[in-house]
């Protein structure tokens, strides 16, 4: 398992979890930070050296594709305070309250996870998934490995051990 993050801390964090469930569905899996150094640039190369040191017949590469900033808008409204007497409704109009638009700005991360087969030396699958600024990192990280497993296990593109 590989997550490419320039933060070593996030790297550690989502190889650590991802590894864990992998290993929790019976799958056979090691991160890839104990045979590769945070500053040291992963190339096609040395991906398939580290995976024949760790004994792996396959590798599920992570990274961040894109962040796109998006906004949205919530629109003002009027809400007129509620008025009696001889002209009714429209005597008060005037007095209303202004709520101003509301203005929400977040983050969407699109990463991209491949699986290469080590010893063909080819990408086997590739998906991509979106989502927004988590509140919570590793609950975020979980149901992004979850989806990943998923898919793969719908193409039958895992194997136990």
């Amino acid at each position: 398992m590989i997550g490419v993050s320039g933060q070593t801390s996030i790297r550690r964090n989502f190889e650590d979890l991802f590894v864990a469930q992998l290993k929790a569905a019976g799958y056979g899996a090691v991160p890839s930070y104990r045979y590769v150094a945070e500053d040291e640039k992963f190339e096609q190369a040395k991906l398939k050296q580290t995976a024949q040191a760790a004994g792996a017949d396959g590798a599920i590469v992570t990274r961040l594709a894109h962040v796109e900033h998006r906004t949205e808008v919530s629109p003002g409204y009027y809400n007129p305070f509620p008025a009696f007497g001889f002209y009714g409704w429209s005597s008060f109009a005037w007095y209303g309250l202004y709520e101003p638009p509301r203005f929400y700005g977040y983050e969407v991360y699109t990463s991209e996870t491949t699986l290469y087969d080590v010893a063909k030396n080819e990408l086997v699958w590739a998906g991509t998934i979106r989502t927004s600024e988590p509140d919570d990192v590793n609950k975020a990280i979980k149901g992004y490995v979850e989806t990943v497993i998923k898919a793969l296990n719908e193409k039958n593109l895992l194997r136990k051990g």
